[in-house]
């Protein structure tokens, strides 16, 4: 595990103070009133005075207080997580590790699932952080700029988990994506592996996939292999997508003879469809997941895949939260747990 100091002028953000009411009006000009009458009947509010009201808003990064009609205190013993599909099992290990920290403490876990949008996460955001969170666990690092500044802006610990982004928001622990990639890629290619495709899902929303579709790009070209943007599918989770892109590579490159999957149920799926069509894993085709979810042990042949360790993942986000409720300066601002190559039949 390796980690970066956290500099020493960090500001507490989870005793700073969270934008209030008065902060918006005094921000837009108007009365609280006003501002209280926006938010509970915007129709009874010129258009004008909504624009100057909304602008405000973003600007102090204020968001409505949903816990008890406002009467609550400013901080609860809730910690919100969001991630991108609550029944993928990689984002439950995670969630799972969050809670078993937490729960020690009297914190619980409120859940929101963005489905890989990145305006569905603005929204989520928002609607979380109107609970009043003590704290924010937030899966990647690929946010809008509005989501950026309302985590900025919310005064409270925010850990952005899986992933080590250069200038995270406030913490975040994971592994590198990237070299990961790099190294599964550079086994394929050591197996003798030379057509080698790509399934992963869209870079421009997922940062996670988008590292690992360079690592991949890096180790061809360090081979002294063509990168061919025909080999790279673009897919949505699941077994079924993951036939369904095998499919459609052996139709673009009869040649293939290695693939590599960003997630364990894609390269399940390849492996079945390759069984169906009675191609030979590894023989004819060596393929590669991600994750290393249950199934990858268990499969016939079993799964070569990288192994996360996503509960760690987790749990260390859940101290980091604490630690920096209690106050504690001494945390990590980037905390790297690091992966594993499991190699098995398939690869």
């Amino acid at each position: 595990m390796t980690s970066d100091n956290m500099a020493p002028a960090r500001r507490n953000r989870a005793s700073a103070k969270q934008a209030s009411m008065a902060d918006v009006a005094r921000q837009a000009g108007v009365s609280m009133i006003t501002v209280s009458r926006m938010l509970r009947q915007p129709d009874l509010v010129t258009a004008e005075t909504r624009r100057r009201i909304e602008e405000a808003m973003a600007e102090v990064g204020y968001v409505p207080n949903l816990v008890a009609g406002g009467l609550a205190a400013t901080r609860t013993q809730v910690v919100a997580a969001i991630v991108p599909y609550i029944q993928h099992g990689v984002f439950a290990d995670a969630v799972q590790g969050l809670s078993d920290a937490l729960s020690p403490s009297k914190y619980c876990v409120l859940l929101g699932n963005t489905a890989e949008s990145s305006e569905g996460e603005e929204a989520i955001v928002r609607t979380l952080l109107g609970h009043r969170p003590a704290g924010l666990v937030i899966q990647g690092a690929n946010h809008s700029p509005a989501t950026r500044q309302l985590l900025r802006k919310a005064q409270i610990p925010v850990v952005e988990m899986g992933t080590l982004p250069d200038e995270p928001i406030d913490c975040c622990v994971g592994y590198s994506n990237r070299q990961a990639a790099i190294a599964m890629t550079e086994r394929l290619i050591a197996g003798g592996r030379r057509r080698i495709g790509f399934v992963g899902a869209d870079p421009s929303q997922n940062d996670r996939h988008a590292q690992r579709l360079d690592g991949y790009r890096v180790a061809l070209e360090a081979a002294g292999l063509d990168f061919d943007p025909r080999l790279v599918v673009r897919a949505r989770f699941g077994i079924a997508q993951g036939r369904e892109a095998l499919a459609h590579l052996i139709a673009v490159e009869p040649k293939l003879d290695g693939l590599f999957c960003a997630s364990d149920l894609w390269a399940a799926g390849a492996v079945y469809e390759c069984t169906r069509r009675g191609i030979a894993v590894p023989d004819a085709i060596a393929i590669a997941g991600f994750n290393d979810q249950e199934l990858a042990a268990e499969m016939v042949p079993s799964l070569t895949t990288i192994r996360v360790r996503r509960h760690e993942i987790g749990f260390v986000a859940g101290n980091l939260i604490l630690a920096r409720i209690e106050g504690s300066e001494s945390g990590h601002k980037r905390i790297d747990v690091g992966f594993e190559l499991i190699a098995r039949e398939s690869a």
